[in-house]
């Protein structure tokens, strides 16, 4: 996988989760170090008996926030999703205690991240209109996903369909 103006290192780390991979992330101009993804294969429990595959990101820092070095970082990691056989899903925790004053969930969401809260994706996009910077007075610590989910507690047709005939034990 390539990404335009970076080059990477590899490496998978056992210690925490199996398969933790780590990427360190150069610029190809001067060879200085750009980033830093850790990422590993996780599932996410969508309802009963149904499991999602989906690459979970333990930490991503990026050491120049201007140069759109964080965008491409985030690409690499859904195309490495995809690789990974999640399809292209990803999920966070966007944190809030390494910069409290300017916290990093107005830059996930603009990548396309949401929470599964509407009225908490409402107060991001309204952050962004008005081109501010959230603090952690603003939000606590969030667990995003990309692309969005549907909230919890959607009950359309199909998953009422589905509820049913589970219950029911129906094919």
């Amino acid at each position: 996988m390539e990404i335009l103006g970076l080059s990477y290192k590899h490496s998978v780390n056992n210690v925490m989760h199996p398969a933790q991979h780590v990427f360190d992330f150069y610029s190809d101009k001067d060879k200085i170090k750009a980033g830093t993804l850790v990422c590993h294969k996780s599932e996410i429990k969508l309802r009963p008996n149904y499991d999602k595959p989906v690459l979970a990101i333990d930490f991503l820092e990026v050491t120049n926030k201007v140069q759109g070095i964080g965008t491409k970082i985030l690409k690499f990691a859904e195309e490495f999703s995809r690789k990974s056989g999640c399809n292209g899903f990803m999920t966070l925790k966007s944190d809030v205690s390494f910069m409290p004053e300017k916290i990093p969930h107005t830059f996930y969401r603009k990548f396309g991240f949401s929470t599964l809260e509407k009225k908490t994706d409402k107060k991001l996009d309204m952050f962004i209109r008005q081109n501010k910077d959230a603090t952690h007075k603003d939000f606590p610590c969030l667990l995003m996903h990309y692309p969005p989910m549907a909230e919890k507690n959607s009950f359309s047709l199909k998953n009422i369909t589905l509820l049913l005939k589970q219950l029911f034990r129906l094919k």
